[in-house]
């Protein structure tokens, strides 16, 4: 067991995920419904404009873990990353949303592709650092665990206040005033809450002074054929596709399914409260239970309340999907916790395994395989809704266009939901290997012969 982080430290790195959360959440809640309803392209497209992000998301997540890694700074190589990428990010947070309606088609669609992979680089200059800090601020597995769950709350909230974007579309009143308003309010949030997280783990990162193994750049793709690293990228990628169709279907299923678009928020606002009421329950379980299987019948359970939902809401009413999200987010807020909560172990494991120590280049990989995921569950969606021939833009829309708004909030993720549950059974660090490697590591190198004479 080691020694405890200090409460402000934990707090003060976990309000970093507040604002980084508010802007990943109103992009992955919204932006798909922006670009078809409010801008005026058709599903695929949109779909398309949101995939070729996450596209550049597979490049660029795992080159800013390399570059962190190789950074020196007497800032810390991750924490200058907080420093000096807090004003670029929450600046192309807020010009997302700046896309004139009625443009031409072309026009909008290469100012939509610009500002998407700018949002892309700067989130992921920001977010890969930020989140390799957890394995250099401890090294306990339950207190990585504990940081993790204090990470997870913030990012509840951070949820709610990005799905609050969908109550300027409810009001249906000068749209877009309304939505850029909130938008600049949503970035100047987003770059005081990353340089708290920034002032707080100052001096905190005591193991940022550990060696970096120095390989060359093709070295750092044959990580991902670990198994361990393998699995877990694996699982990533496929909870990625389920919630992130399930968080881009929701206002779709809300104004179509529902007949509502505020009840999105209301529904995504109990998700996330009682997500995050119940993240002490699931970190205290993990003291007593495999996370591997934890995991599984949290996954399981989610998947037959979003078949539930999907199947038993009706028009006129938003009871089912109400009293659906008390369930979901008691069952998903195991998700929030306890797969990131796994990828800090990698550091030291692979270190256990190769000799070689690699801190950021995993969480980029981590977000790399997630943005992927997102980019494939906002293709997915999009080529699912113009199937089942929904309509662009239109406030009413035909039978089958329902039905594959149905189909696309709570069979998808829910089948991707249990892949991915089912995957994570393959996993291999766990607590006693974990502490048999950090036990190893911790020993001095023994001298042979050679080396002594």
């Amino acid at each position: 067991m080691g020694s405890p982080v200090p409460g402000r430290v934990r707090v003060g790195y976990a309000v970093g995920d507040l604002g980084i959360s508010i802007a990943y959440f109103a992009f992955g809640f919204f932006f798909l419904f922006y670009l078809t309803d409010l801008v005026g392209l058709a599903p695929s497209v949109a779909g398309t404009v949101v995939l070729i992000g996450k596209l550049w998301d597979g490049v660029n997540d795992p080159l800013i873990g390399m570059l962190c890694d190789r950074t020196r700074s007497r800032h810390g190589r991750k924490r200058v990353y907080l420093l000096y990428g807090a004003v670029p990010f929450g600046a192309s947070f807020v010009v997302l949303w700046m896309i004139p309606p009625g443009a031409p088609v072309g026009a909008t669609v290469s100012l939509a592709v610009v500002l998407v992979l700018l949002f892309a680089t700067t989130y992921s200059a920001v977010g890969v650092p930020y989140q390799a800090l957890v394995p250099v601020i401890t090294a306990d597995y339950d207190e990585r665990t504990r940081l993790v769950g204090f990470k997870a709350v913030f990012s509840a909230v951070g949820a709610v206040l990005g799905g609050a974007i969908a109550l300027v579309v409810s009001e249906r009143v000068d749209v877009q005033t309304a939505l850029r308003v909130m938008a600049v309010m949503f970035g100047i949030a987003v770059v005081v809450t990353v340089l708290l997280a920034a002032h707080a783990v100052r001096g905190a990162s005591h193991a940022d002074e550990y060696p970096i193994a120095p390989v060359p750049l093709s070295h750092y793709m044959r990580l991902l054929t670990e198994p361990s690293v393998a699995v877990l990228m694996g699982y990533k990628v496929l909870g990625a596709i389920a919630t992130g169709v399930l968080t881009a279907a929701l206002p779709f299923f809300a104004l179509h399914v529902v007949g509502s678009a505020s009840v999105s928020t209301i529904s995504l606002a109990i998700y996330t409260v009682v997500g995050a009421a119940l993240v002490p329950l699931w970190v205290r379980l993990t003291r007593d239970h495999d996370k591997r299987r934890l995991v599984l019948v949290a996954n399981i359970a989610a998947s037959a309340v979003l078949v539930g939902i999907a199947l038993l809401s009706a028009s006129g009413s938003g009871l089912v999907l109400l009293v659906g999200s008390v369930l979901l987010g008691a069952a998903m807020s195991a998700y929030l916790v306890i797969p990131p909560s796994l990828v800090p172990d990698l550091v030291d494991w692979n270190e256990y395994e190769t000799g070689e120590r690699h801190e950021s280049v995993f969480f980029g990989l981590w977000m790399t395989v997630h943005q992927l995921g997102l980019g494939v569950a906002g293709f997915l969606l999009g080529l699912a809704l113009e199937w089942f021939g929904y309509v662009e833009a239109a406030e009413s829309q035909p039978a089958s266009a329902v039905l594959g708004v149905r189909v696309a909030f709570g069979v998808i993720p829910a089948v991707f939901l249990v892949a991915a549950a089912v995957l994570l059974q393959r996993y291999r660090i766990t607590r006693e290997r974990l502490a048999i490697a950090q036990a190893s590591l911790a020993q001095p190198p023994v001298e042979t012969e050679a080396s002594a004479s």
